[in-house]
């Protein structure tokens, strides 16, 4: 089948700081389409402004989160009008599927990781059956909307191909950097066991925290540093840290690859307050910018929240990233349901003391 998968444009909390990065899950989707045989073309409305032959496409795929809904239901509209299936997948259309089935613009809900589901609902309309039995689909039927149930999460991340970065011009996210060298990003780890109560990762991506290897990491790394050129990576994971062992393997494997490598990623500061020594090996491997959950100065709204860390861990943790010399980027909550005007005005003095980015 010819398969146009799309990522629409929207503002976001990366593009206000001048992050644009390649749309990685889209492209992970687009690597294990291509694997099962069908043509495939994707187009990142973030930096790409082409028109689009949608006539020309037996199926296209969106990807869309809240922010960018309208316009994914836009492009689902016109892929409609050309005659081609649509497909929707992401945070959004995953909870609000029979809402978006019901209009007639969208034959189907991936609701779940999109490398195998989608593959298979390909395969099913290329031999004209029904996908009943594909689970992780909500799907329009002549007997109405269909409900496969929730999909497995892939246990074996590893089994899953690179991204396929071939099918997006990579120098239009050439803007963005890190330490004047140009960035790209990585993803080595999915879901989260925390479940912080104003985060969706965990429902979304599941409990159940799902690595890649450390040997996997590294020949990516690898790809992207010699045979793409990049000098510098964000690893998007959720949760980077999530095994302390992995993550001295992962720092080892840079160091004695001899990867000239700069790095950007996520960490939780109660990880980074037990094991300080990781930090400083992250550091000697190439660590350059670390992004931290403070969230507030308030020890109750940190209890409402199901952050699971104190106001003395992030103090601790900050001290420890400045100790060597690593740049700090941290998130902080202001107006959460149990706040007061004291809370917030205590977490602003507080992120000024601590005096992170």
């Amino acid at each position: 089948m010819r398969v146009l998968l799309l990522n629409p444009t929207a503002g976001s909390t990366f593009r206000s700081v001048g992050i644009m990065l390649p749309p990685l899950g889209l492209l992970y989707v687009a690597a294990s389409v291509r694997n099962h045989g069908h043509d495939v073309k994707v187009v990142d409305f973030s930096v790409d402004d082409q028109k689009v032959d949608f006539g020309s496409f037996d199926v296209v795929g969106i990807h869309s989160d809240t922010t960018r809904f309208n316009h994914a239901f836009q492009l689902a509209c016109q892929a409609n009008a050309s005659g081609a299936r649509v497909v929707m997948g992401g945070p959004h259309p995953c909870f609000v599927a029979e809402e978006i089935l019901s209009t007639g613009m969208v034959d189907a809900v991936v609701r779940g990781e999109g490398e195998i589901i989608f593959p298979a609902l390909l395969n099913s309309w290329v031999n004209g059956a029904e996908p009943h039995d594909i689970k992780g689909l909500i799907y329009q039927s002549r007997h109405g909307i269909i409900d496969t149930g929730d999909a497995e999460h892939i246990e074996d991340v590893d089994s899953l191909p690179f991204p396929a970065r071939d099918l997006v011009d990579l120098s239009k996210y050439n803007k963005t950097r890190l330490g004047n060298r140009l960035i790209t990003s990585i993803h080595t780890s999915r879901g989260c066991p925390y479940g912080c109560r104003f985060c969706s990762s965990t429902r979304f991506d599941g409990a159940k925290w799902r690595a890649r290897s450390s040997g996997s990491v590294i020949a990516e790394l690898e790809h992207i540093v010699r045979d793409l050129g990049y000098g510098a990576v964000a690893f998007m994971d959720d949760n980077f840290a999530g095994s302390v062992a992995r993550t001295h393997e992962i720092c080892d494997g840079i160091l004695k690859k001899n990867l000239d490598l700069r790095w950007w990623c996520f960490c939780r500061v109660d990880t980074i307050v037990r094991n300080p020594e990781m930090i400083e090996h992250m550091a000697r491997a190439g660590a350059y910018s670390i992004f931290v959950g403070v969230e507030t100065a308030s020890s109750g709204v940190l209890n409402s929240l199901h952050k699971g860390i104190n106001t003395g861990q992030a103090r601790k943790a900050v001290e420890i990233l400045k100790a060597n010399g690593l740049e700090i980027w941290a998130s902080y909550i202001l107006g959460a349901p149990e706040e007061d005007r004291s809370d917030i005005m205590s977490t602003i003095r507080y992120s000024r003391k601590l005096d992170t980015n």
